[in-house]
C-alpha cells in the first residue's frame, strides 16, 4: 500500500492505475503475476513521470465458455487461483465507478498486466468514455505470440522481480503437469533474465511514449 499523505495526494496531478488478476497461471508462477507485473510497471514509469500509484485492483475478466474462462476452457476444468472474475459489464461499471472517484486528477494512466480480449475491450471502452483516461496495453508492441504463463510471461515476472526466478526453478514440478503437458514444455526451459529485461525494455518504451504524448 502507499503511505501517502493528504498533502501529497492532493498535489498529484497524474495518478497510475495497475490492474491485475488473481488467475491461475500453473504451479512455477504465482497467481498474482498479473498483477505483480501491473504494479512493478506503475512503480517504474512513476519514478520518472511522477504520479499517484494507487494499489492494484486485482479484478479483471475473460472470455467465457459455460462455467469455464480463460485457460480453464483449453484444459476442460476448473482451476484454483482463479479468483479475479467479474462479468464484462460488471468489471466496465467498476472502472466507471473508480475513474469518477478520481475525477480530479488531469490524467490517468490506466495500465494492464492481464491481457485477455474482453479485458482489453472493457479498457478501451473507459479509455474512450473518460477524457483524461489513457488506457496503456503494455503488450500492444511486442510481436510474439504469447501463450498464458509461457517463457516469455515467466522471463517478464522474473526481470520484475528477480527473487521469483529462484522460487520458480527450485519449484518441484511433475512432468505430467497439466499446464506443461498443454503447452508442450517446461516454461521455465526457454525462460530467463535476459529475455525477461528485453521485454520488460520494449514495454516501458511503449509505456513511455503514451505517458509524454
Amino acid at each position: 500500500m502507499n503511505k501517502t499523505s493528504l498533502r501529497e495526494f492532493e498535489k498529484s496531478k497524474v495518478a497510475y492505475v495497475p490492474v491485475g488478476t488473481l488467475e491461475w497461471h500453473g504451479n512455477h508462477l504465482p497467481i498474482e503475476t498479473d498483477l505483480l507485473v501491473a504494479k512493478r510497471l506503475c512503480d517504474i514509469v512513476s519514478e520518472k513521470h511522477s504520479g499517484f500509484v494507487l494499489p492494484p485492483l486485482y479484478l479483471g475478466t475473460d472470455k467465457s465458455e459455460g462455467d469455464f474462462r480463460g485457460m480453464e476452457k483449453h484444459l476442460g476444468k476448473k482451476l484454483k487461483g482463479e479468483i479475479y472474475f467479474l462479468r464484462p459489464e460488471l468489471l466496465l461499471e467498476v472502472l466507471r465507478a473508480l475513474m469518477s472517484n478520481l475525477n480530479d486528477f488531469e490524467k490517468i494512466f490506466v495500465i494492464t498486466g492481464h491481457a485477455g480480449s474482453k479485458q482489453i475491450e472493457v479498457l478501451n471502452q473507459i479509455d474512450d468514455e473518460f477524457k483524461n483516461v489513457i488506457f496503456i496495453n503494455p503488450y500492444s508492441d511486442i510481436k510474439l505470440n504469447v501463450n498464458h504463463a509461457d517463457e516469455y510471461e515467466t522471463s517478464l515476472l522474473w526481470a520484475c522481480y528477480p527473487d521469483e526466478e529462484v522460487k520458480s526453478r527450485k519449484a518441484e514440478i511433475k512432468e505430467d503437469d497439466d499446464y506443461f503437458k498443454w503447452l508442450g514444455y517446461d516454461p521455465r526451459t526457454k525462460a530467463s533474465l535476459e529475455l525477461g529485461n528485453e521485454l520488460l525494455e520494449t514495454i516501458n518504451q511503449t509505456i513511455e511514449k503514451l505517458v509524454t504524448l
